[in-house]
């Protein structure tokens, strides 16, 4: 759905379930999938808050169009809008350092190592939805930020005022950092070690 849609609030949107949908998976896979469904909730919580209000800020430069054929090289008029969307861009396809990577390699790994066919089609469908998604919300980046114009006649794009962007960046930091974060000291191995009487057994 995601790589069909040139409403911007619907791709992300699609882009949502799509998030959903490996958080559900990585919680199925047992007690460690079940720390990496929380953690990729929280680094998405993030990463996509900021891009919807980026979403915003774009619409509210452009007249509320939401069609992304209609924009294109808005880099140039919202710098601002463009890094902070970019941040969060580069956190749910997984780069590193960025906290996607953190979260989703989580999932990825823990897919795989269900073991035997069940980890390779698991590990399979996590790998094939991470390509998909870099894949429209690259389309999205392109299509909004770095294509040639394409707006109408009476489009005068600008950058959003200080109101609206300050709480994007902000967002943004949970884009860079949460995701390392959150790895930090022994968080997860609260609830991935065995308890004593396991250990015992």
């Amino acid at each position: 759905v995601g790589t069909a849609k040139d409403d911007i609030k619907k791709a992300l949107a699609a882009s949502t379930m799509s998030q959903i949908g490996y958080m559900i998976l990585a919680a199925g896979l047992g007690p460690v999938g079940y720390v990496f469904a929380i953690m990729h909730l929280l680094t998405h919580g993030f990463f996509k808050a900021s891009m919807f209000l980026g979403a915003g800020s774009v619409m509210h430069g452009m007249n509320d169009e939401v069609n992304m054929r209609k924009f294109g090289n808005l880099r140039k008029f919202m710098p601002i809008t463009f890094v902070t969307f970019g941040f969060g861009y580069l956190a749910i396809i997984g780069v590193p350092p960025f906290a996607g990577f953190y979260s989703k390699d989580g999932i990825i790994e823990t897919a795989f190592n269900a073991g035997g066919f069940k980890g390779l089609l698991l590990g399979g469908i996590t790998l094939l939805g991470a390509a998909i998604t870099a894949f429209y919300m690259t389309r999205v980046m392109v299509l909004t930020f770095t294509s040639k114009a394409r707006w109408d006649d009476d489009a005068h794009p600008h950058e959003s005022p200080a109101l609206m962007w300050i709480p994007i960046a902000i967002l943004s930091i949970g884009s860079i950092a949460s995701g390392f974060l959150f790895k930090q000291g022994d968080a997860c191995l609260l609830y991935t070690s065995p308890s004593p009487r396991d250990a015992h057994e």
